[in-house]
């Protein structure tokens, strides 16, 4: 984080932030009714440390305040085999989330602006996320859509077949 800055501001994100990237993530987690596991703040706190200072396909921007991160979004790509009329890389947005007594100022749509900026920068022209009915309208607002085509699906490890993410083999 920036020393003593007073006005928030946009910038990117590194390794340093580790710590509040997870906070806020936690943060989202939470709104979903995720409730992590012990441990998983520090697993969660390396990944970020690592993937920020080693993997150039992973990034995040952040609204700073200089003590505490207002807002962070988070994202990703990765290349895609050769296919007519597909893009070399598609990206995906793995987290937004802003700290809830700085909601409804616009960090979320800076911070997502700014990560979707640096996917369709780095080649990307599709961008997948999932969205919480809270920021459908601003995914919406900014161009995002149902999916066309053929319907995506997930897999989830662990469900029993017949549910929701499980195969009947």
């Amino acid at each position: 984080m920036s020393p003593m800055s007073t006005t928030p501001h946009l910038r990117r994100a590194g390794a340093d932030d580790a710590a509040e990237l997870t906070r806020l993530r936690l943060i989202m987690l939470a709104s979903l009714g995720d409730i992590p596991e012990d441990g998983w703040a520090s697993e969660c706190e390396a990944a970020f440390r690592e993937r920020l200072d080693t993997d150039p396909c992973f990034v995040a921007y952040v609204v700073d305040a200089g003590d505490r991160l207002l807002s962070s979004t988070v994202g990703q790509y990765m290349p895609l085999l050769p296919r007519p009329g597909r893009t070399p890389y598609v990206g995906h947005i793995a987290s937004v989330a802003t700290d809830p007594a700085h909601r409804r100022q616009g960090h979320a749509r800076r911070t997502f602006e700014a990560v979707h900026d640096h996917l369709v920068g780095a080649g990307c022209t599709r961008i997948n996320l999932t969205a919480t009915p809270e920021a459908e309208a601003l995914y919406r607002s900014l161009g995002y859509e149902d999916p066309s085509g053929p319907t995506p699906l997930t897999w989830n490890a662990g469900r029993p077949p017949g549910t929701s993410g499980g195969t009947a083999r």
